[in-house]
C-alpha cells in the first residue's frame, strides 16, 4: 500500500494546477516550491523538507498549488489517492493529522515570506539556513547549492557564497564537508540585534 522510492535531483514531484494519483511524504531530502507568476514564469518561493506532504490538495479533489522539484537527493513514501479516499479520509485521526500538516505548510510559506522582507542579506542567508535546518530536523544538514539558495532569495550565487563565508567567520555556521554544515546558534538574533543597533545608534 505504501511505496518508498528514491528521487534524483531536479525531478518534478508535483506540477501547479495539475492533479496527481498519489499522496506522498518526504522521508529524506529538500524540495523547492515554485509558484507561477506574471508571464507564466515559475519562481521558487519556499524550500521544504522531511515530513512535508506532496499532493495534500489531491484528497480534496483540488489541483496542486505549487510545483515541487527536488534540489537534493530525496526519498519519498507514496500512497494511491484512491486508497486515501476509500480508507484514510473516513478516519478522524488521519484527517486531524492532514489538517495539521496543511497548517504547518502555511506557516512554512509565511516564514519564507517573512525572510524575504529582511533588509540584510546576511540575515536572509542566516534565517534561510535555520529554516532549512528546521525542515531537516537537525542543526546539521546538507547545504543546497548556492544557485538554488540564490534563486529562492532573489540574489546572485556569489552573494550567497560571500554571506555564508561571513556567517562562518562570525561563528554562526560551520562547514562539515563540501556538502554539509552545522548551525552553531539557535537563531539569528545576534545579527538582528546588530542590524537594529546600526540603524538606530
Amino acid at each position: 500500500m505504501v511505496r518508498e522510492r528514491s528521487v534524483a535531483v531536479g525531478e518534478t514531484l508535483e506540477i501547479q494546477g495539475a492533479r496527481s494519483q498519489t499522496l506522498g511524504v518526504v522521508k529524506v531530502g529538500l524540495l523547492k516550491g515554485l509558484r507561477r507568476g506574471p508571464g507564466d514564469v515559475d519562481k521558487p518561493i519556499v524550500l521544504m523538507g522531511k515530513g512535508r506532504l506532496i499532493g495534500f490538495t489531491q484528497p480534496f479533489g483540488q489541483s496542486a498549488t505549487l510545483s515541487l522539484v527536488t534540489i537534493t537527493p530525496t526519498r519519498v513514501c507514496e500512497v494511491d489517492i484512491q486508497t486515501i479516499r476509500d480508507l484514510a479520509m473516513l478516519h478522524p485521526p488521519f484527517l486531524q493529522a492532514l489538517y495539521k500538516t496543511i497548517a504547518d505548510f502555511i506557516g512554512c510559506i509565511a516564514d519564507w515570506s517573512n525572510l524575504l522582507r529582511q533588509e540584510s542579506y546576511l540575515v536572509k542567508v542566516c534565517v534561510a539556513l535555520h529554516l532549512i535546518a528546521a525542515e531537516e530536523g537537525s542543526q546539521a544538514f546538507r547545504i543546497p547549492s548556492h544557485t538554488e539558495l540564490a534563486h529562492v532569495l532573489g540574489a546572485r550565487r556569489e552573494t550567497i557564497a560571500r554571506h555564508i563565508t561571513l556567517l562562518i567567520e562570525k561563528g554562526l555556521f560551520k562547514k562539515i564537508d563540501r556538502w554539509h554544515g552545522v548551525l552553531t546558534t539557535a537563531d539569528c538574533r545576534s545579527l538582528l540585534n546588530s542590524t537594529v543597533e546600526r540603524r538606530h545608534p
